[in-house]
């Protein structure tokens, strides 16, 4: 199921600036692909460009609101992550996200690390990041200040 991962320290998460910039409330209430809802995670991805695409998908929208922010994640180095072994990447866009949700929420309730990194179904050579916002280590991520989100006009909803 998920391996050891070698450290990688950054990941980006860009959200709407009414909510909290970290935090799992929204997939603690509705679930997500990897997540059934009542757990508390955090999503972000390991590049910025792919937290923009994701973003697309999950307004689903071809643009994006000139509101967004965004926070920039450091994991430290000596922090234990996991890393999911690589899956048929066309059962993951399936609507049916029984079989993911499994994986993610067992490595939840296993609570071994508070780090996850999964397949995008959006890019699949890139990697989202899961949270684990009850874990022990949880506290050791370090979360920058929400920026305003740098959103090319083209994908945006309302250009400047």
């Amino acid at each position: 199921m998920a391996s050891p991962r070698k450290t990688h320290t950054r990941a980006y998460r860009i959200v709407s600036p009414k909510y909290p910039p970290f935090d799992g409330t929204g997939t603690h209430r509705w679930g997500s692909r990897w997540i059934s809802p009542g757990r508390w995670v955090v999503h972000a991805a390991e590049t910025y460009a792919l937290a923009v695409l994701e973003n697309l998908v999950h307004w689903q929208t071809s643009a994006l609101p000139p509101t967004l922010v965004y926070v920039e994640v450091k994991i430290p180095d000596e922090l234990d992550q996991e890393q999911l072994d690589p899956i048929d990447a066309p059962v993951l866009a399936e609507n049916d996200y029984a079989a993911s949700r499994a994986i993610g929420d067992e490595w939840y309730d296993r609570g071994e690390t508070a780090v996850l990194w999964v397949p995008s179904v959006v890019s699949p050579y890139e990697s989202n990041i899961l949270f684990n916002q009850r874990h022990r280590d949880f506290s050791q991520i370090v979360v920058g200040r929400p920026t305003p989100a740098h959103v090319d006009p083209r994908l945006r909803s309302n250009p400047d």
